[in-house]
């Protein structure tokens, strides 16, 4: 509920700029606050950034007032001689410059903003980045193309949301994920309390005790599961792309066997990336429960030592639901094990490994990762 109260007020509408300014006075009082505001920092970015879409409409309240003017020169378009000095003073009070090839560009950049905002693509508009105003910018007219990219992206970009609220409560399972019922059905799992993205324990008491008799491994970390998660590999943050993996829901033809006259699900899911993803980028766990045997599961992972198997039949994670890759085809991932003891001053003796999940292509958003058997 918090949560949903906070994305709320994000988006609520800034009455300060949607009201009929009865003088020129308000519209300098409002063009003033925004410049504080643009000085304020990231704290407030994702309110800027929805409060920059209301521009146009202030602009257009603002242009009623202002009495007859001159065409604009150039070719014909949109927007009146009114709306254009509107704009102009608002370009002139954010010091973007103020070159006539400038002032048209904002106008028109801050129409499309207006335009994706009443077209209902709130998400893909939180969601902005530098990038975005860069091409948009120089390309106001797309506005039919975000919108397909709206169609697409808003529902990750939901979820990708929620996992920013439960990690910073530090919730690292990831089964905000699976709340999302459109995902949960493709899953087909029945123990939703099994799902983990940062499950890594032996699974029998019994078989640790005969690791640490027959092995003596040092480890290479001292960092839980969680810290990993939020910093990265060796807290290296620009390359922990964890909470940017998502599952997403495609038609398609399963790989896995008829049982009975039944045939396998075409309704699937892919684990991919929502942003650009390079070689030795950090992508997630792989969520299990640590074996000591001879005997492995059907739904197990070979370790680096002889009878260490992760078990993933039990728990749940979102790259256990990834896809493997087909004799000769080609990987975009591997799986990394690494000896962990968390105890502050215990070096000597492994407590625990973790399966990290590493990429080694560049793979792009929306591809689906494979990794190797």
């Amino acid at each position: 509920m918090l949560a949903e109260r906070e994305f709320q007020q994000t988006i609520s509408e800034p009455t300060e700029l949607t009201g009929d300014f009865r003088e020129e006075g308000e519209y300098e009082a409002v063009m003033k606050q925004i410049k504080i505001e643009q000085a304020m920092g990231a704290r407030t970015q994702q309110r800027l950034s929805w409060k920059e879409t209301y521009y146009w409409p202030m602009i257009q309240q603002r242009a009623k007032m202002i009495g007859p003017l001159p065409p604009l020169p150039g070719p014909k378009n949109d927007i009146s001689p009114q709306e254009s000095s509107a704009a102009t003073r608002l370009v002139h009070a954010l010091g973007l410059g103020t070159s006539p090839g400038n002032i048209l560009k904002w106008r028109s950049y801050w129409k499309l903003l207006s335009d994706l905002r009443n077209a209902g693509a709130t998400t893909i508009l939180l969601y902005r980045t530098s990038g975005f105003r860069t091409y948009f910018f120089r390309h106001p007219k797309k506005l039919d193309l975000l919108l397909s990219w709206n169609e697409v992206f808003h529902l990750p970009l939901q979820r990708l949301r929620l996992r920013v609220i439960a990690e910073e409560g530090n919730d690292f399972s990831g089964k905000c994920d699976i709340e999302d019922k459109l995902i949960f059905e493709r899953l087909r799992i029945v123990r939703t309390e099994a799902w983990g993205n940062d499950i890594s324990v032996w699974g029998d008491y019994t078989e640790y005790k005969n690791f640490l008799v027959n092995h003596s491994i040092i480890p290479s970390s001292g960092k839980s599961n969680q810290h990993v998660l939020r910093y990265g590999m060796k807290g290296e943050l620009a390359r922990n792309k964890a909470i940017f993996i998502d599952m997403i829901r495609y038609d398609g033809v399963s790989g896995k066997r008829v049982i009975g006259n039944k045939p396998a699900s075409t309704k699937l899911l892919a684990v991919s990336p929502l942003v650009s993803v390079a070689p030795g980028d950090f992508l997630l766990v792989f969520s299990g429960k640590l074996r000591y045997s001879d005997s492995k599961s059907l739904r197990a992972i070979k370790g680096p030592i002889p009878r260490l198997w992760l078990d993933y039949s039990e728990s749940l994670g979102k790259l256990n639901q990834m896809r493997i890759a087909k004799p000769g085809e080609s990987t975009n991932v591997c799986l990394a094990w690494e000896a962990v003891n968390e105890v502050e001053g215990e070096a000597l003796f492994c407590q625990y490994w973790r399966v990290l999940v590493v990429a080694t292509r560049y793979i792009m958003p929306l591809d689906q990762l494979i990794r190797p058997l």
